[in-house]
């Protein structure tokens, strides 16, 4: 599972992200530990992984799978119909719009991971010996951090990122 950098928020969790606006002294003009606003976290455009999909796909990366994260957050991971395990290992470092919408909603991880893109804007399913060459475009053509951040097994359709001791179960996603 190769997970390429989000921008932010991208267009999930808006609702929340007003609430927690209202809420506050400076509202959206309120600092983040990056030294941007809120407002301005909140408007970062989002990335579209289009080309860079078609990049891939030129260059000879055998893709299995994608799926933006987003909407159902991490568990968008098991969206494809098969009896898989999606073993996350690696989590990149969420931007400072995500801790912060975290301590002021006094949201738990599993909600954070099961709602919002924490960092991961799109996952693209690999083999292992593709993700060099697929980080190696992620970033010269784009300038962004991307790379392998588990695997998928056989097992119970499920989605389990080790690193924050969370599990979602295939009930918990309920979009088709």
């Amino acid at each position: 599972i190769f997970l390429v950098e989000s921008s932010g928020i991208h267009a999930n969790g808006l609702t929340l992200a007003r609430n927690i606006a209202s809420q506050l002294p400076d509202n959206y003009e309120t600092l983040l530990s990056d030294g941007k606003t809120y407002g301005e976290s909140l408007l970062a455009p989002t990335h579209i992984y289009a080309g860079l999909t078609k990049d891939l796909f030129e260059a000879g990366v055998d893709i299995h799978y994608m799926v933006n994260v987003t909407g159902h957050g991490w568990r968008k991971l098991m969206r494809a119909n098969q009896e898989f395990s999606y073993v996350i290992d690696q989590v990149p470092v969420p931007q400072p719009v995500f801790t912060f919408m975290q301590e002021k909603s006094g949201n738990s991880d599993l909600e954070m991971y099961g709602n919002f893109n924490m960092g991961a804007g799109f996952a693209i399913f690999m083999p292992d010996k593709d993700v060099s060459l697929a980080q190696k475009i992620a970033k010269d053509n784009y300038g962004w951090q991307s790379g392998k951040a588990g695997q998928v097994e056989k097992g119970p359709k499920q989605v389990i990122i080790t690193p924050k001791d969370l599990l979602y179960a295939d009930k918990t996603l309920g979009v088709r």
